[in-house]
């Protein structure tokens, strides 16, 4: 009789299986643990579950939910570039709690995240200019928001669907395609329409990018895969390196990869300045939102990306951001943790951490190997204290020495591409660094930095005495370009995300200023 059932039951899924193939596959893939980092498919609709889709601007159809814009009014004359502006007050910091300018170098207090207003946005459906279909998404009840491997449910697979090709040019783009997605009501990201109709930038009403306040990596791997999926070969996104973690750092290029010159954007190398990370990704679905249709200075966008290219690095340093947004256990290598550990105890012994070790991993500042990324450049790294692992301030054993910075000095000394100028985003102070020791490209420097101080509304221009960061490296080096460093929000990291407004209204043109400086030098 026990037999008898066996062979009931093992005809029963024989013919269960051929009725239904695609989900037997996907059971079977189920099993081997897919995870956000490592999927590579876009999902297709599983059968009997329904999805919500609406009309995307330009004709296009995709998923999501329909949300409600507002402009923003840019000023009417343009900022004035550079005179006699005041440096005199090098070495200049920024009080933590204030903002205020006090003598030393720019710190950070403690801080606390505010309230989450929720991630991720629906999967789009037809791309741009492509002619290549997307799926729609399924509403699902997965839950990334925790951060790396956490999944409050069993993923479904479903069949692979092709991702746009990219152009002729551009090289090969590799990115996993996360699986699956979920879909939540979708905030509209601010466009520009400046009054004498000089800037033209629409709202991005069913945005993809959404504010929340720990907006990680498995997210914006997320949201990366499907901008690919809805603007096809407008951007690029290419692996150029992978942290102690194995988590990929990608490059994103916006724009004519063969233009004569070349723009780079970089945020997160800082885990605890988290917040900058998401801007540059909204920074980056404006661009491609508008990139057939809005303008700059009456000057198209397509135009303006033809002759400059734009490459965004959104996050540098995607474990420590991990760990300040979600501590030691969003590591996956125990000895990464076990690492990560005794930096806490080494500084609490030192008296540079409390018992709150909640606190203590939130502003975690380093990698997951306890060096301060932007003191391991070799950039005066010899004139740094040498100092231990840590959760801040530690500048590793020899400078390059982590693969984080490896990819970022892999990235400038990539022959293909003609830099003309380096914005890297920090937090916090509200102030803007341009000078180094030795500095190459001074006067060039200086010049981008008050025009950027002018575009964001007054960050003030201060010169920086320190060594080991990429922007010294930058600018220390055998083909140097202008290159600044944009401290935004003035209060301690973590930043709320209830200042994220204020400083996306400050920065969310900066790209289209520097854009335009390089084409007039």
């Amino acid at each position: 009789m026990r037999e008898y059932y066996r062979w009931t039951a093992l005809f029963g899924a024989a013919v269960l299986t051929l009725s239904n193939p695609v989900q037997a596959l996907a059971d079977e893939i189920s099993q081997g643990g897919s995870t956000i980092e490592t999927a590579v498919t876009v999902p297709t609709l599983p059968i009997g579950e329904e999805v919500q889709t609406v009309v995307v601007p330009g004709g296009q159809t995709g998923s999501g939910l329909n949300g409600t814009g507002t402009v923003v009014v840019a000023p009417q004359t343009q900022p004035q570039l550079p005179g006699n502006a005041d440096l005199s007050e090098a070495g200049n910091t920024v009080d933590a709690g204030t903002g205020t300018v006090n003598p030393g170098a720019a710190s950070e207090g403690t801080g606390t995240a505010a309230v989450n207003p929720g991630t991720a946005a629906g999967n789009p459906g037809t791309t741009g200019n492509t002619g290549t279909t997307g799926n729609t998404a399924t509403t699902t009840s997965k839950d990334y928001s925790r951060g790396p491997g956490y999944v409050v449910e069993e993923e479904p697979v479903q069949e692979p669907v092709q991702e746009p090709a990219a152009s002729e040019n551009a090289g090969a783009d590799v990115l996993p395609i996360p699986n699956p997605v979920q879909v939540l009501p979708s905030q509209p990201i601010r466009g520009i329409m400046a009054q004498d109709g000089s800037v033209a930038l629409a709202d991005v009403i069913n945005s993809i990018v959404q504010v929340t306040d720990k907006y990680s990596y498995d997210q914006m791997v997320l949201d990366m895969s499907l901008l690919k999926v809805r603007y096809g070969d407008k951007i690029h996104i290419r692996e150029m390196g992978e942290s102690l973690d194995n988590r990929k750092i990608y490059d994103c290029i916006i724009g004519n990869v063969n233009a004569p010159k070349h723009l780079l954007i970089q945020a997160g190398i800082h885990a605890r300045e988290y917040i900058n990370p998401l801007m540059l990704m909204q920074q980056m679905e404006l661009i491609l939102a508008n990139y057939d249709t809005g303008t700059f200075h009456n000057m198209p966008l397509s135009e303006m990306f033809n002759y400059v290219a734009v490459h965004f690095v959104p996050m540098t340093n995607p474990d420590g951001i991990s760990i300040s947004q979600f501590g030691p256990d969003a590591i996956r290598s125990q000895q990464l943790r076990d690492q990560i550990n005794q930096c806490y105890f080494s500084d609490l012994a030192r008296g540079k951490a409390g018992l709150n070790t909640a606190s203590y991993y939130s502003r975690w500042k380093a990698n997951a190997r306890g060096v301060d990324l932007n003191l391991n450049f070799d950039a005066l790294w010899e004139e740094i204290g040498a100092g231990m692992p840590s959760s801040d301030g530690f500048r590793g054993e020899m400078p390059a020495s982590e693969p984080e910075t490896q990819a970022m000095v892999n990235l400038y000394n990539n022959p293909d591409y003609p830099w003309a100028a380096v914005l890297h985003y920090h937090s916090m102070g509200n102030v803007i660094y341009w000078d180094i020791r030795g500095n190459k490209v001074q006067a060039e420097s200086r010049e981008l930095a008050q025009l950027m101080s002018n575009v964001t509304g007054g960050y003030r221009v201060l010169p920086s005495t320190g060594g080991g960061g990429y922007k010294d490296w930058i600018q220390l080096s055998e083909r140097p370009v202008p290159s600044v460093t944009l401290e935004t929000g003035s209060v301690s990291c973590p930043i709320p995300v209830t200042y994220y407004n204020g400083i996306w209204t400050q920065n969310c043109l900066t790209w289209a200023w520097a854009m335009e400086w390089i084409a007039m030098h």
